[in-house]
């Protein structure tokens, strides 16, 4: 499979960028705290797709679209996902651990019953943990895009019920 190295490209965009787009020091102490930008495209790369990210008072730019952070129950779905994720790579650890316990040996087994049950308290403490958050993620009160945040924790829940109740022996 070929590829391309690209980082010539991104070296040439990044250094463009920094040469236009100076941050202002007194802007920065103004308090009102950093806040991304899409800013317009530059006049050299009118026929590209890139548009520069910056932390400049979206006050001072002209053609700018202001994106602000993402919501906080945005982070709990993420971690909720990771959760289900490190779950899921547990699952298949125990289950080959299973399968090894099984095994017929002239040990008496005692290690490998050790990293079952080290191997099931940690998915018990992320299907935990990761039950506490989908409540939190409910709790956030509405918002703009509750209808999004809904739909979210509703798949965010079947996720983790699907994980909580497979089947690993």
């Amino acid at each position: 499979m070929a590829t391309r190295n690209r980082t010539a490209v991104f070296r040439k965009h990044r250094d463009a960028i920094k040469a236009v787009r100076v941050p202002d020091s007194s802007l920065m102490a103004s308090g009102g705290g950093p806040v991304v930008e899409m800013t317009s495209l530059l006049n050299s790369h009118r026929s590209s797709s890139y548009t520069p990210l910056s932390t400049d008072d979206p006050s001072t730019s002209r053609d700018a679209l202001t994106v602000g952070l993402p919501p906080a129950w945005v982070d709990i779905a993420e971690e909720i996902t990771a959760n289900i994720q490190r779950a899921r790579m547990k699952m298949a650890e125990l289950i080959k651990a299973h399968s090894k316990a099984l095994m017929p040996s002239f040990g008496d087994g005692g290690d490998d019953q050790r990293q079952i049950e080290v191997l099931t308290q940690e998915i018990t403490n992320i299907l935990r943990r990761s039950e506490r958050r989908l409540k939190e993620l409910s709790a956030h009160g509405p918002s703009e895009d509750s209808g999004v945040q809904k739909n979210v924790q509703i798949f965010k829940t079947s996720r983790w019920n699907s994980v909580r109740n497979s089947q690993c022996i």
